[in-house]
């Protein structure tokens, strides 16, 4: 083990780690522990000592990372993780925990003047998570707002991103991108690209100055809308209007209200169909992703959200089709008291849209074996088979037909009487072949935890 790492660095870091975060001492020593285990691993891995050719001629520099951010930042020049800098910057923003399950890739793409690095990986058999850094060479293009609009990663479906960092001085962002759906991307070439951005968000919050008695004084022309047939939609109430088939919606472009400083879109139409208010939206043709929602404000304060909204598109005929042009927001009359309550705005815009060829290749190697065990049991619409277990999460696997509205509660029993929850869930289905993730804020360890239980049901390991 390299010498530079002496225990009273580590005590030091630690010690630090111990005010800021309050962590317990037997925590510290735990991860005291797994760091040096680590970073043995890091020095020992070949992919870390001899980088791939688009970076290997690339000086090592020094850098200083202030220790508040990580207790990794006691990795020296000699030790291989601090070869690859993009590296050793990552796990300054990362939990330990996560830092711990990363596998280091550092491949380099660029277009354009814009540097796209994939920096490292972890994954299951289900689920892959990518770091990925964009930084602008040459310009402003890039900044704290960013979004990615269309990237892909091979084998993975439900793509999300978010941003964990960003570096002003150096215009780099940071972002955590998420696959899901995939199967058996263990030890499996994936290819990482993006071929679009948004950036330049601006935020928009504001009362609708609109009397909605007045507005929705007389019976508004509709128009059919086949659900079938169009780009999107959500909210508590879209299920029970898509299962309708054809729906009545409000005919475009009987009025238009304006609202204050937005430019990207108007109020096209109101009015109430069937005892549910609507509220219709046309977005500027060259809309990309600007997007937003109505609400209502009673008295105390509380919003009042829609119980569902739709989005489609007009013929030159004005039949409704497929597309974004228009997105109608629906409002249950039994929760909005029309009279008494407040319309307000809440939209988002991008002001700009950058497009390139950023693509990479790389394989990725499992974080840990999983855990797989059988489970038969019942979920409404569709029964499980089997349950997996891995650091990133629990996945159910199943057939049927998934229903948002089920309530599935899943947690882990640890070995020391704690037990962990699942704050978040992702499914995708295919062909009636369901699968269902449950991800914690924190990756489990799979050596602590006693079993699984789900919807009460316990599953021993």
């Amino acid at each position: 083990m390299n010498q530079q790492f002496e225990d009273t660095e580590f005590d030091h870091s630690l010690k630090y780690l111990d005010s800021h975060f309050m962590w317990k001492k037997k925590r510290k020593q735990d991860l005291k522990s797994r760091i040096l285990t680590h970073i043995e691993d890091l020095e020992s891995n070949e992919s870390i000592k001899n980088p791939i050719a688009v970076t290997k001629n690339k000086r090592v520099k020094r850098f200083v990372v202030p220790l508040v951010a990580s207790a990794f930042v006691v990795l020296s020049a000699g030790v291989g993780a601090a070869r690859i800098p993009s590296f050793y910057n990552l796990i300054a923003n990362v939990s330990p925990e996560i830092a711990l399950m990363l596998q280091p890739i550092e491949i380099i793409s660029e277009n354009d003047g814009i540097k796209m690095e994939v920096v490292a990986t972890m994954n299951d058999s289900e689920m892959a998570v990518i770091y990925v850094t964009l930084q602008d060479l040459r310009g402003t293009r890039i900044d704290e707002t960013l979004d990615l609009y269309d990237y892909s990663i091979s084998g993975a479906q439900m793509f999300n991103s978010q941003i964990v960092d960003y570096d002003e001085t150096t215009n780099t962002a940071t972002l955590r991108i998420q696959g899901n759906g995939g199967k058996n991307l263990n030890n499996r070439k994936v290819n990482f690209s993006i071929r679009s951005f948004l950036s330049d968000k601006q935020t928009f919050k504001f009362a609708v100055n609109a009397n909605i008695s007045e507005l929705t004084s007389n019976s508004p022309q509709t128009v059919p809308l086949d659900m079938s047939h169009i780009s999107g939609g959500g909210g508590n109430l879209y299920q029970t209007i898509e299962k309708q088939g054809i729906v009545q919606v409000l005919k475009p472009n009987e009025t238009e209200i304006t609202l204050p400083e937005i430019k990207f879109m108007h109020i096209s139409s109101i009015g109430f169909i069937n005892n549910r208010l609507h509220i219709q939206a046309k977005w500027n043709k060259d809309n990309i992703d600007d997007h937003g929602y109505f609400y209502f404000v009673d008295d105390l304060g509380n919003e009042i959200h829609d119980s569902a909204s739709i989005n489609f598109g007009t013929d030159e005929k004005g039949s409704t089709i497929y597309g974004n042009e228009y997105t109608e927001y629906i409002f249950d009359t039994n929760s909005v008291d029309f009279e008494e309550q407040e319309l307000f705005g809440h939209f988002v815009s991008n002001g700009r849209y950058t497009t390139g060829n950023w693509n990479t290749t790389f394989k990725m190697q499992s974080v840990q074996d999983e855990i797989n065990r059988d489970l038969n049991k019942k979920f409404g619409t569709w029964s499980s088979k089997s349950v997996s277990i891995s650091p990133l999460g629990v996945t159910l696997y199943g057939k049927g037909k998934f229903n948002d509205s089920t309530n599935i509660e899943v947690s882990a029993k640890m070995t020391d009487g704690s037990v962990q929850t699942f704050d978040s869930m992702n499914n995708f289905s295919e062909d009636e072949e369901i699968t269902v993730k449950f991800l914690s804020s924190t990756p489990l360890e799979l050596s602590k935890v006693k079993s699984i239980i789900v919807n009460g049901t316990e599953i021993n390991l």
